[in-house]
């Protein structure tokens, strides 16, 4: 038995207070005196040694618990004998490196390499090293179960090559999910090594226990998360030790360039998205020492902007871009520096703002009256015969994005492959007209090329048109119908794994069930190759996909979706 405090038995000396009292007598506490006694010279009792000490038995509870009491403040424990394992009890050290962007101000660095080599050369020969790096995720540089394959000797020189290979890393900080990370780690060698000694029962030292401790090198700084640790069970036998690092500079500034979001799905919007000037967030520590700072653009002579920001604090501001050797034409690619802050790693923002792509949508759209000679309409009818067009609802939508300036284009039976290239014309609409028939040799090169077609059976198929879309499909036995019914049809089945319909998969907009379809075409025979998105109520697929591979590694994959209605 061994003792954690022995010094508290130097308390079990007070068991010489119940003794002492036991030893003093108590004398009366009345006296009454006699006359006849008055002259006579008064008596000690006389001491004898059944006198001396009595009630044996109430002394004997109090010295003991007066010794119980030292006993239980010295903390006795039983040691693990060397027999209970193999190779007695196994010490494991993590050492957890934050590598985040916070690591390169001035001096934290070298702490962190410092501490972390200490804590390797205070560890014995026999201990485990693991070494892990962290920012906004964590990296394992020498894992408990290499570790473990290493000669005892070797272990601490191969965890300090681990910790010289690290270097701090532009990224964000994670602290919860690199905690998490490395009691796992400690957790499943603890498993394993139950699991190795579990397939020896014959043998009764087979057992091993493990005790690790992780070790966090970190500033701490504030915004780093930890909310991953909520809920999580801390393994037994894991201890963690923080070791703060403390920079050798107070107050950081922090800039970045926030991205351009419109804040409506309009042209208009966009557009002004991707005008000349950048949205700048600085933010500043609460140990700041001063509050005014200046942006300015590399190779520019005037600041851009001279800024307030107290500590503790962040601010938004609009910086416009310089312009470039041609007038009106704004730098595209720039660098912002903010001066003024003590620390300059994270001053420094390289930015690039692409020149908008112009693309097109090309729509080929035949009239329903194509085969018949046009008759006579009343001008009342205009506006509602325009309305039950495709290309009135493909106008409703805001094709362009800050990225790209796209425009739908309406295009003839004529005209519609002049120039046809997946890199200017991301997207083909057909209906089903003969143009499906009499261009496809020209569509299926298209889809070769990276491609994407839309297919809208948005009225009755000849012959020709079914052979021409069974080809695109890759299904010999095509058969396409109308519906049996005039009544509307519901959607049934939705892929939601499908990146067309993905981002509908969220509560709240993943309801398809009142979605009516009034006309649809029934399809039959589909092969193997075209998947099925959308699927009605009385089995018949109402857009199908199929995607078109191609020899160049380089090039996306073409694709061709079929909407069964229009």
């Amino acid at each position: 038995m061994s003792f954690l405090a022995p010094l508290y038995f130097l308390g079990a000396l007070a068991v010489a207070g119940p003794i002492l009292f036991h030893l003093i007598r108590r004398q009366p506490k009345g006296e009454v005196e006699f006359s006849s006694l008055m002259f006579l010279d008064s008596t000690p009792p006389r001491l004898t040694r059944r006198s001396r000490l009595e009630n044996w038995p109430l002394l004997l509870l109090r010295c003991a618990a007066i010794l119980l009491l030292a006993f239980a403040f010295a903390r006795p424990f039983l040691p693990l004998s060397e027999s209970d394992s193999v190779e007695g009890v196994k010490q494991a050290v993590i050492v957890l490196v934050d590598q985040s962007a916070s690591m390169k101000r001035a001096g934290l660095w070298d702490q962190a390499t410092k501490k972390a080599k200490q804590i390797l050369e205070q560890a014995d020969d026999e201990t485990l090293f693991s070494v892990i790096a962290f920012d906004s995720v964590p990296r394992t540089m020498l894992s408990l179960e290499e570790s473990t394959r290493l000669v005892a000797d070797t272990r601490k020189s191969a965890a300090r090559d681990a910790i010289d290979q690290l270097s701090p890393t532009w990224e964000s900080t994670d602290v919860g999910k690199a905690i998490r990370y490395a009691a796992d780690q400690a957790a499943l060698l603890e498993l394993g090594e139950t699991e190795n000694a579990s397939s020896t029962p014959n043998n009764p030292n087979a057992s091993a226990t493990i005790e690790t401790r992780i070790v966090l090198l970190s500033d701490l700084q504030s915004g780093a998360e930890i909310e991953t640790l909520q809920g999580y069970e801390w393994p037994s036998r894991v201890w963690l030790d923080m070791e703060s690092l403390i920079a050798t500079t107070r107050g950081n500034v922090s800039l970045r360039v926030m991205p351009q979001m419109p804040a409506a799905d309009t042209d208009e919007a966009i557009r002004e998205a991707a005008a000349d000037v950048v949205r700048v967030q600085v933010a500043q520590t609460d140990d700041g020492e001063t509050s005014t700072f200046r942006l300015r653009f590399e190779n520019q002579d005037e600041d851009a902007a001279v800024i307030q920001v107290p500590p503790g604090q962040t601010r938004f501001f609009s910086v416009k871009l310089p312009e470039s050797g041609e007038a009106g034409d704004p730098v595209r690619t720039a660098t912002l520096t903010v001066s003024g802050d003590r620390d300059s790693f994270d001053n420094t923002f390289h930015f690039i703002r692409p020149k908008r792509i112009e693309q097109e949508v090309r729509f080929v759209e035949a009239s329903r009256n194509a085969s018949r000679p046009s008759e006579p309409s009343a001008e009342s009818d205009s506006e509602s015969s325009v309305r039950e067009t495709l290309s009135f609802y493909a106008n409703q939508v805001p094709w362009s994005d800050p990225t790209r300036e796209v425009t739908l284009k309406l295009r003839t039976e004529d005209d519609w492959s002049e120039g046809l290239d997946p890199a200017t014309t991301p997207l083909l609409i057909i209906n089903a007209s003969a143009t499906l028939e009499s261009g496809r040799e020209t569509i299926e090169q298209y889809l070769s090329s990276g491609g994407r077609v839309l297919v809208v059976l948005d009225r009755a198929v000849d012959g020709a048109t079914v052979a021409a879309l069974a080809s695109l499909l890759q299904s010999p036995g095509l058969a396409i119908g109308e519906s049996e019914t005039e009544d509307y049809r519901l959607i049934a089945s939705v892929d939601f794994k499908s990146a067309l319909i993905a981002p509908l998969s969220d509560p709240g907009v993943n309801d398809f069930s009142n979605i009516r379809i009034w006309k649809h075409r029934r399809l039959d025979g589909l092969g193997e190759m075209p998947s099925v998105t959308l699927k009605l109520d009385d089995g018949s697929p109402l857009l199908i996909r199929r995607d078109v591979a191609n020899d160049d590694p380089d090039l996306p994959a073409g694709k061709v979706w079929v909407l069964t209605s229009g």
